[in-house]
């Protein structure tokens, strides 16, 4: 029986509150990459990653304190007051992520890959979330890639990531949500707030109050603008 937990992102805040770190190292596995991923296998994928860090490379433990999977779901593994095996030089204080999947657009990086996972849905929300914590905890140079090492020699967490772009991408969750509710005509759709299904047939074009965020399901881009203090809306869809 193995000692990882599953844990909410509420939950793993609630624990990363008991403790002080430095810095947030992202990693992404390259391997296993997302075809590894059977939609059930957690637990098999990282005693792997376990049984390679302790018997191949003569860790004590599992490197990484948590894994992040393509479907979201957060897995524990080294204990929160260990040090972990992450980025050479940097590691006291740290907090170490993996992230599964092959982040390395294709003939790029040490390793050449032949194709690319994207970090997208459920996987890059989470992250976001947690790069949110960090930022607002200990500051944006809290982030760190392992590429930034010092004589790192990687292209970790992958080509295909920005690590400014996923900053300003964190930033900005809070400040939209803040933004509670927005009035659209809806013209009579069947839609879903918040996860709760209401069917608006026959009321005409009675106004309604959705998230802001629920725009996304309707095809729009939602951004928040911080110099200006406003909401922007764009369409992404093909014709754009």
């Amino acid at each position: 029986m193995s000692n990882f937990r599953f844990l909410t992102i509420e939950e793993l805040i609630k624990e990363l509150d008991k403790y002080t770190f430095k810095q947030l190292h992202i990693h992404h596995t390259w391997k296993p990459a997302h075809s590894s991923f059977k939609g059930n296998n957690h637990i098999a994928m990282q005693q792997s990653m376990k049984d390679f860090h302790v018997n191949t490379n003569k860790w004590s433990d599992i490197g990484q304190h948590l894994t992040l999977f393509p479907d979201g779901k957060w897995l524990s593994g080294r204990p929160f007051n260990i040090t972990p095996a992450s980025i050479k030089n940097w590691n006291t204080g740290a907090l170490a992520v993996e992230m599964v999947g092959n982040f390395d657009i294709p003939g790029t990086g040490v390793e050449n890959s032949l194709g690319y996972d994207k970090l997208e849905g459920k996987q890059k929300e989470e992250i976001l979330k947690l790069i949110k914590y960090f930022i607002d905890r200990y500051g944006e140079s809290s982030i760190k890639f392992h590429r930034e090492g010092p004589g790192a020699g990687k292209t970790c967490p992958g080509t295909s990531l920005d690590k400014n772009k996923l900053i300003q991408e964190a930033k900005v969750m809070k400040e939209v949500d803040q933004l509670e509710t927005i009035k659209i005509n809806l013209h009579g759709k069947l839609i879903e707030v918040q996860g709760i299904a209401k069917d608006l047939e026959g009321k005409g074009n009675k106004t309604q109050f959705v998230p802001i965020r629920f725009l996304g399901k309707l095809g729009l881009d939602v951004g928040w603008d911080n110099k200006n203090k406003a909401v922007v809306i764009d369409y992404k869809g093909e014709d754009k």
